[in-house]
């Protein structure tokens, strides 16, 4: 069943992409795999830190533990990076087979790996503009007022990854789009927005959790991770789609000949 754009409503349609994605399960496999081999990469550095201090430590003192710390930090941000873009270029995938879904069939997998790598410039571009644009927040995080900038940034960015792969626009002609669709559709948007956040809260926390537990750290990163992160990108294509093709209602004509003549 096509999904009808003209009736849409946030609240319900928060409901039917968790039972879609329930249903067509295959959708959540790319960012599930990410979000995998994004726990295995911060695993995998935060020991390879530890090893470089204590063996920095042995060979060179304080000094060398230091100089472990240092270049173990820059190790760190690095590898947040590039979990952060193999996730996000998952998100986008599923994105891509999203349109499918929400019709109600299966997801090409396939097909949308070829639709992403051939939007995968622009996707970056958007994504680099995006995080050059959450520099000034990043750094007032210091003084804390940056966190609720970086929470409004994201609600103006929510639409710009599907703009890219679902509407085919330009890295920096998502980011004005994202911007006219939340600034238009206040409303609706706001609903799909805490939708997400609440989805990707609880998931961080139920991963926060796990990731202390051997063995169930991977499993929960498979399962919690992969089904956020696929609701997060069907939401945001189920919006996007819906805000985008809503015809916009024309401005009402002006008054002609001025106001009318009270005749006494």
């Amino acid at each position: 069943m096509i999904a009808d754009r003209t009736a849409f409503e946030p609240g319900a349609e928060l409901q039917r992409a968790a039972e879609l994605l329930i249903k067509y399960w295959l959708l959540a496999i790319p960012t599930a795999v990410a979000s995998v081999a994004f726990v295995v990469i911060i695993i995998a550095t935060v020991i390879g830190v530890i090893a470089s201090v204590f063996v920095g430590h042995a060979t060179g003192g304080h000094a060398g533990a230091g100089i472990a710390i240092g270049s173990g930090i820059l190790l760190a941000l690095g590898m947040c990076f590039v979990g952060s873009a193999v996730l996000y270029i998952a998100q986008g995938m599923v994105m891509a087979a999203a349109p499918a879904v929400l019709e109600d069939r299966q997801p090409d997998l396939g097909a949308a790996l070829s639709a992403t790598l051939r939007r995968l410039p622009d996707l970056l571009l958007a994504g680099i503009a995006s995080l050059g644009l959450a520099i000034i927040p990043l750094l007032l995080c210091i003084v804390l007022i940056g966190f609720p900038l970086l929470l409004i940034l994201g609600y103006f960015l929510m639409y710009v990854p599907a703009a890219v792969v679902v509407g085919g626009e330009g890295g920096i002609a998502a980011i004005g789009t994202s911007f006219r669709l939340t600034t238009r559709y206040v409303g609706e948007s706001l609903i799909g927005w805490l939708g997400l956040m609440l989805a990707m809260v609880a998931g961080s926390v139920a991963n926060s959790i796990a990731i202390h537990i051997p063995g169930l750290n991977l499993v929960a990163a498979f399962v919690i991770g992969g089904f956020t992160s696929a609701y997060s990108a069907l939401v945001s294509v189920r919006f996007y789609l819906a805000l985008r093709d809503r015809p916009v209602q024309p401005s009402p004509p002006p008054l002609l000949g001025g106001p009318p003549t009270v005749i006494s």
